[in-house]
C-alpha cells in the first residue's frame, strides 16, 4: 500500500475515526524522543518512591 492509498482510506473513514487518526499522528514521538527511549538503562539508579527521588536529588545539590 502506498501513501496515496493510505490517504484515500483515511478520507473514507467516518469523522470519529478520522479524528482518532489525526490524534494519533499529532502525538507521534520525534526522533530525539525515540533515541532517548532506546538508551540503555542498565546500571541506572531505581527508586521506589518520590521520597527516595527527593533524597537523591538533595544529595546532588549538596554535593555540587
Amino acid at each position: 500500500m502506498n501513501a496515496q492509498q493510505i490517504i484515500d482510506e483515511i478520507t473514507q473513514l467516518p469523522s470519529e475515526e478520522k479524528s482518532k487518526v489525526v490524534e494519533f499522528v499529532r502525538h507521534l514521538p520525534n526522533e530525539e524522543t525515540i533515541e532517548a527511549m532506546n538508551e540503555p538503562t542498565e546500571g541506572l539508579p531505581r527508586y521506589k518512591s518520590m521520597d527516595e527521588v527527593r533524597s537523591a536529588l538533595k544529595g546532588l545539590v549538596h554535593d555540587a
